[in-house]
């Protein structure tokens, strides 16, 4: 071995020696190593209680990284040291010579964990913090396979070198070279063989050398401004958009080549679009669809297995899998994937993709996915009505409730009925998305439809009932509206929906409602009871909706009340009356 070390990075100054408190943590954490890597051999890797003895190993390096943001430890034979003292020295506590002699005739120590990184020439060795939580299982990993196999190929610095460590700094000594000769001990000369080797060396180390000074005088070495242009293609070059590259130049192919190549070409394209798709690229997807569609429609004749696969392909968008992976790589981007790049590729996705478009839609959790793909559900609504109808009875809540939201905003009057219908679901989400549609659709047949759910069993449903019926201003809903105010079931039901049934009903019943509210808001029991101050401050609210002299009146006469919570509701009424 040389006495010249390598190094894996140059570790900062250590903590201060001495310290009681990290040696002994030190020691545990070393402890720990050792007992989850015999496990690791003993489990071969996989078992419950390989999984408990690392997690207690991790909380105990967790525990030493409080005290010290790294520890550092030489790699003796028989032990391991930190700050010149021996924190690790096997299980018998060193053992005795001839016992460590006996275990490196039979291939090392199994159950010393300083042999087994000091017999592949690990010399130092550095856990930083953080090595617990991303690099600890990968240690003990090798550690074990090292520990099974031994040959030339899986030496543990091999195995350490196949990994970039960014929590663990290593230092080792190399081996050297096959028949070099070490200098004779006591000053004599080495051999004359011994010399050669060591010119032949040099003079082939010397020859390895590159120096800028060997260019310089050649007949072609460039001048400044072609350094400069180099550069500045060398540059362009790195900038270069190898997808793009890459696609259109099997565009190229496909138009210039046979069916045979074209049916192999296509096939290429399909294998590459879920890698776009899974890897965020929605503009390079986009452009790879769009190229496609202009080839099939481009009036160039291609065989059947060609259009049968371009078919596929396509096909293949409309799978709910495939949607909810985009969805899904779209939410966990980080905004790598923007909302025009989606809408780009949504563009091209067939009609049959509507359902599952719908539940994403429905479902997903950011607000700029559900943005755009409702809007790519609008345009491919309008092509697929009849598709879209069909989606108002999917057994699906999700795709029945964005059915109805996508009816009511491309405004299919037809499907009004198939809407109401909805009202009868037992999902209360889907109840509700039929009430925005029918709102949306401002049919006759629509706002009837809204009267049976001022009785819903949901809390959520009646109040958008009472609101969308308010919305549409249709009269008929005057007479149930009526009923309810003196209903019991509102006079027990929350504030929300007290105001929300109180204010349709002052905007539908106009003047002929004032006589109604202003018996809940200043009248009296038989015994000179009033009503509650909630109902009553409802009741001033849905004067608030009238928009007569008659309604400005009693508000006025109200504006004194005793009750500051009246008072408060008379005064919010009178100001939306004046404005």
């Amino acid at each position: 071995m040389t006495d010249t070390l390598a190094t894996t990075g140059t570790p900062a100054t250590a903590p201060a020696p001495g310290d009681a408190d990290v040696r002994a943590a030190v020691q545990g954490a070393l402890r720990g190593i050792a007992k989850a890597w015999r496990a690791h051999l003993l489990y071969e890797g996989k078992s419950p209680a390989l999984d408990r003895i690392v997690e207690q190993l991790r909380d105990t390096l967790r525990d030493t990284f409080a005290l010290a943001p790294f520890f550092t430890l030489a790699v003796e034979e028989r032990e391991l040291q930190w700050n010149g003292l021996a924190v690790y020295q096997g299980e018998d506590g060193g053992g005795h010579a001839r016992e460590a002699d006996r275990a490196r005739e039979s291939g090392g120590f199994r159950e010393n964990l300083a042999f087994a990184m000091y017999r592949d020439g690990l010399r130092e060795v550095s856990f930083h913090r953080g090595f617990e939580r991303e690099e600890l299982d990968a240690f003990l990993g090798v550690l074990a396979r090292v520990s099974r196999v031994r040959d030339e190929q899986d030496d543990l610095l091999t195995l350490l070198w196949d990994r970039d460590w960014y929590h663990l700094r290593y230092r080792y000594v190399e081996g050297l070279p096959e028949g070099t000769v070490l200098p004779a001990p006591s000053g004599e000369q080495p051999e004359p063989a011994q010399l050669q080797l060591e010119e032949e060396r040099e003079e082939l180390r010397q020859a390895a050398t590159v120096r800028p000074d060997d260019f310089r005088g050649a007949l072609y070495f460039l001048d400044v401004d072609e350094l400069r242009r180099l550069e500045l293609e060398l540059e362009r070059e790195l900038a270069r958009d190898m997808w793009t590259d890459v696609l259109n130049a099997l565009f190229d192919r496909v138009q210039d080549s046979g069916p045979l190549r074209q049916e192999q070409i296509v096939g290429i394209l399909g294998d590459l679009l879920p890698t776009l798709l899974g890897s965020a690229r929605l503009d390079k997807a986009a452009l790879l669809l769009s190229e496609l569609v202009g080839i099939a429609t481009g009036g160039q004749r291609l065989a059947v297995p060609v259009m049968r696969q371009l078919r596929a392909l396509f096909d293949q968008l409309a799978d709910p899998a495939t949607v909810a992976e985009l969805v899904r790589t779209v939410e966990e981007s980080g905004g790598a994937a923007d909302e025009k790049g989606l809408s780009a590729l949504l563009a091209y996705f067939p009609p049959e993709a509507l359902g599952p478009l719908l539940r994403a839609a429905e479902s997903s959790a950011s607000p700029a996915v559900r943005r755009t793909v409702q809007a790519a559900t609008e345009r491919l609504a309008g092509s697929a009505r009849e598709h879209l109808a069909k989606l108002l009875l999917d057994h699906d809540p999700a795709v029945a409730a964005g059915a109805a939201r996508l009816v009511g905003r491309v405004r299919i009057q037809t499907a009004a009925g198939d809407v109401a219908r909805l009202l009868r679901r037992p999902e209360a989400a889907t109840r509700l998305a039929a009430i925005e549609a029918l709102q949306e659709l401002r049919s006759t047949s629509a706002a009837e439809a809204l009267l049976p759910a001022l009785d819903d069993a949901d809390r959520e449903v009646r109040v958008a009932a009472a609101r969308a019926l308010a919305a549409l201003r249709w009269a008929p809903a005057r007479a149930k509206l009526e009923a309810a105010l003196d209903g019991k079931r509102l006079r027990d039901a929350d504030l929300t929906e007290r105001i929300a049934f109180f204010e349709a009903y002052g905007g539908l019943a106009g003047a002929e409602g004032v006589p109604v509210l202003e018996r809940i808001l200043t009248g009296r029991s038989w015994i000179g009871r009033r009503e509650s101050a909630d109902l009553r401050a409802c009741a001033a609210l849905g004067l608030g909706k009238v928009s007569h002299p008659a309604a400005e009146k009693v508000l006025n006469a109200a504006a004194a009340d005793p009750d500051p919570v009246v008072r408060s509701a008379v005064g919010r009424a009178l100001k939306s009356i004046r404005q």
